[in-house]
């Protein structure tokens, strides 16, 4: 079966992706393509990301055309194939869908000191870098809107969102292959896992609401989760070191600029 893998800018999801050529997958990654295109362009990714806006307002969708067509005749022909792409899990309908996030600051962090990326991409600062992330995904978002009339940041899209702040490609690799396999077994449809520590706990008169049984559940605001029922489980999961947590979001809601993904179609476990 062939896994489609995105994810918010900075999640280590080209990494993830590179990792599973070691367990027998075949890599294809438009977003190579995307940056190469930039390059002989002369232009940084936000630069070549906001002419091809341009262009599309003109009604020109040249790149995106030929992007979408060769992740459509991959995913026809091949099997095994792990798609590094933001929008393969659209044009390769029949994969296994995986969203990868990560916290906004920890994503700048990374994309800051990624000295691969240094050709194509280069910011002055860290907080420049968190920035220039921000208004790209919001880009992504009006484009892909206005061009296929689908919200990428829906996360109710994908049938594994998994958190990639406090975990390593090769734990990431891994759980991607375990609920892999139990959607294979018909065992979910759709599944989030987050880092335990990333999880807030209310503290004082709100502690006293959150329910201790039961399965994990969270708020979301702005990207930030709140427990609100299955504390037991949480600190369980803290206890014994674990790097991922499945969750129900009961709730979902927007909060700061950088607000950009929605989670309230992400509900069941």
């Amino acid at each position: 079966m062939n896994i489609t893998i995105t994810g918010n800018l900075g999640s280590g999801k080209s990494s993830v992706a590179k990792k599973l050529i070691e367990k027998g997958y075949e890599y294809s990654s438009t977003g190579n393509i995307f940056r190469q295109l930039a390059m002989e362009r002369g232009l940084s990714v936000e630069e070549f990301n906001k002419q091809i806006n341009e262009a599309a307002s003109r009604g020109d969708h040249s790149v995106d055309k030929m992007i979408d067509d060769t992740t459509t005749r991959i995913g026809k022909e091949r099997d095994q194939v792990v798609f590094d792409s933001r929008l393969a899990w659209h044009f390769a309908p029949e994969s296994f869908k995986i969203f990868i996030i990560t916290d906004i600051d920890e994503a700048s962090r990374r994309v800051f000191n990624d000295s691969l990326r240094a050709n194509s991409e280069s910011y002055e600062s860290q907080s420049a870098c968190r920035k220039a992330l921000i208004n790209r995904q919001k880009l992504e978002t009006v484009r892909y809107k206005e061009i296929y009339d689908i919200d990428y940041y829906d996360m109710g899209n994908y049938n594994l969102v998994i958190e990639s702040t406090s975990a390593a490609p090769d734990e990431i690799v891994q759980e991607i292959l375990d609920k892999l396999r139990a959607y294979q077994n018909g065992d979910f449809d759709k599944m989030m896992e987050l880092n335990p520590s990333s999880i807030k706990v209310p503290e004082t008169e709100a502690a006293g609401k959150v329910s201790a049984e039961g399965e994990i559940e969270v708020t979301e605001k702005g990207g930030i989760f709140t427990l609100c029922a299955g504390k037991n489980r949480l600190d369980e999961a803290v206890a014994q070191g674990r790097k991922f947590v499945a969750v129900r979001v009961a709730s979902s809601e927007p909060g700061g600029e950088d607000s950009f993904m929605n989670f309230s179609n992400m509900r069941t476990l």
